[in-house]
């Protein structure tokens, strides 16, 4: 019986490193913001301008937020999202819980006490987004 115990263990391991790349393969891609809810209040996000995340399969994030560019590096796990900026802009990392992921929808709550947000994204084409440049 003692001989099954270790590869049971390494097939566990395996399976949960698949999903956390199949995490990050879900958010692979361009991202546009439908909605942002600050402190209740619900703000439609194409009354912000044009609000684009894409994230990149090297660990990469570009924002484009009615045309202010920044990118950065970010990290994925179940069910964190931590965004890390570029360091001589010296803006503090952002981190959010992820309420939900799928292959179309990012959902994102902030982690700040101070200051309760969430985020709603839908997943876009490249060729759906004007101007895309596939950073």
């Amino acid at each position: 019986m003692r001989r099954f115990a270790l590869p049971a263990f390494a097939l566990l391991i395996l399976l949960g490193l698949d999903q956390c790349h199949g995490e990050k393969q879900k958010i692979v891609g361009v991202w546009q913001l439908q909605t942002m809810v600050v402190n209740g209040t619900t703000i439609p996000g194409n009354s912000l301008g044009t609000w684009l995340w894409e994230f990149n399969e090297s660990g990469g994030y570009l924002t484009d937020v009615a045309g202010m560019r920044e990118k950065g590096l970010y990290t994925l796990t179940a069910d964190q999202l931590s965004l890390k900026h570029d360091p001589a802009k010296k803006l503090p990392d952002q981190l959010y819980k992820v309420a939900k992921l799928d292959t179309a929808i990012l959902d994102l709550q902030s982690t700040d006490p101070g200051n309760s947000t969430s985020l709603h994204f839908f997943k876009r084409k490249v060729s759906e987004v004007p101007g895309a440049d596939n950073d």
